[in-house]
Parts: structure tokens; sequence; C-alpha cells
């Protein structure tokens, strides 16, 4: 399950906020939790930073860490590019959003299933933000219930360069069936790239567990793209497991307590994953 993300924040102050005001409380201090192995990198090292609770049941945290960097462009890059957020009334929170959060696309129903309707937001950080509320059952998909009207993360957008490839490694990774790409509408990716709005780009969903989820994008590649210095966004994400991943797709084991394993996974695009589970013996 996904037990933390850790964004990179232009202002830590603003950012820590503007979660308040949706509703988020902080999240309690654990010295070997996963926000805290996640600030064990060393490029975060000094850097200040502030936990947020999105979810009690199942436990899941944001992190937040201050950072000097540029704000991004949605989908500028292969890798994380968004977390989608479980809300229990979309239209409410559309018609009082915090004003640190600009809409890029309101309220509209998905293009495979009018059982879920999705806003598209930028944060503070330019983080892109799918707030989300279920209706209904939809075919082929577990879903969660929120248990607040601004709930957990269930879904992580990743976008990836070679999206078989991805599909692949992520089954592997995760023990799951490998799904078919689908056609799918995704507007900030086209209006990102110049593409018409209702262009289709394969996606593919990765079953993490109860009710959540990986969805694979195809990345669309663009030129011009500035690679030398890390900008604002996603660093990494942290999945609690009950057992070490497949091997050959860990590059680094790292034992974080008597407890405790942390295994970084070498990923198709270099997206961050820290894979926590109970430590096996050396």
């Amino acid at each position: 399950m996904i037990e933390n993300m850790t964004l990179r924040v232009p202002s830590l102050t603003n950012s820590v906020a503007a979660y308040h005001e949706l509703g988020y409380q902080d999240a309690p201090v654990n010295a070997a939790g996963a926000a805290a192995i996640a600030l064990s990198d060393k490029a975060l090292q000094g850097c200040a930073h502030h936990t947020i609770l999105m979810s009690k049941d199942p436990f899941q945290t944001l992190t937040l860490v201050e950072w000097q960097g540029d704000i991004p462009t949605p989908f500028a890059t292969p890798g994380w590019s968004a977390m989608e957020v479980l809300v229990e009334d979309l239209d409410a929170l559309f018609g009082k959003l915090p004003s640190a959060f600009s809409v890029l696309n309101p309220p509209a129903a998905l293009s495979f299933s009018d059982q879920i309707r999705a806003m598209q937001v930028a944060g503070p950080a330019g983080e892109l933000i799918y707030f989300t509320e279920v209706s209904g059952e939809v075919p082929g998909f577990e879903l969660p219930t929120p248990a607040q009207q601004v709930n957990q993360c269930f879904v992580m957008i990743n976008a990836v360069t070679d999206i078989q490839h991805s599909i692949a490694f992520y089954a592997k990774l995760l023990g799951c069936t490998a799904p078919k790409p689908m056609p799918a509408r995704v507007s900030i990716l086209s209006r990102s790239n110049g593409l018409d709005e209702d262009h289709r780009h394969d996606i593919a969903p990765i079953a993490l567990g109860p009710g959540q989820l990986f969805e694979l994008d195809q990345w669309v590649h663009r030129e011009g793209v500035n690679d030398e210095t890390t900008p604002c966004g996603w660093h990494s994400l942290s999945l609690r497991r009950d057992s070490p991943p497949a091997e050959g797709t860990a590059a680094h084991r790292r034992s974080v307590n008597a407890s405790t394993d942390c295994y970084d996974i070498a990923t198709p695009d270099g997206e961050r994953i820290e894979w926590l589970c109970p430590a096996t013996s050396r």
C-alpha cells in the first residue's frame, strides 16, 4: 500500500497551510516510519520538512520538503506525475477550493466511466492533483470509500516512456496480472504537448492492493527539457509490503531498524520507490 509520498515544494510554510486548508492534520512523529525513511535520502538531508496525515486507515502521509528549484509544468518529464485523491463531495470542494490550488479542469466524468468524476488541480508546488469522487461500482476496479471530505491518495500516476515495458516491470514487481493498455483522454498531458484534448493516450492500471492503484500513462516526448537542475515536484513514493521485492527489481537494500528493511527499486524511468517490508535475516 502507498504509505508516503514525498514532494519538493518552494515554500514549506505555504504548502503546509494549503494542505491544512483542505482539512488535513499533521502526522504523528515516527522515527521508523515511511516519512522518516524517505527523508534519509542524502539529497534531502538538511532540508526543512513537514509531514501531513492523509489517511488514518490505511495509514498514509504526505511529506513536504522545502526545495530551491523551479516549479515544473505537468508531465514535463517521465516519472511520478500526479496523485489522485479520494473526495467525498467533489462539487463542494470545487466551490470552496483553497486559493493556493488552481483549477486546470473543473469536475467532469472520466472518459471510460460515468461513475468516476475528477477535477484536475495544480497545487502550490505545481504538483498535479486529481481530486476524484467515486459514485458507484466500476467493473474491474476495487475502489475505496472516503472516510473524510478530502482523503487518501488512492492512485499514483506515473508517466512512462515505454508503457509495455513498464507494464511488464510492475506486474513482476507487484506480482499481479499484466493489464492491457487502454486508450483514454488525459487532457492535461495533451494540453501540455499541444495536442487536441480529445486525443487518446495509452494508459494501464496496476493493482497495488485493496483500493489502490498505479496508473501508467504513455509519456509524450518533449524537446528542450532542462535536466541540469532538479525542480520542485514529486521526489519519491514509499510502499509498505509483506515481503521483499521480486529478484532483479531492487537496486539496493538497506536496513532501517531491527524490524524493517527498505529496498530502493530500480525502475524503468527512474521514478523513486522505497519498498518497506519486514526485515529478513542477514
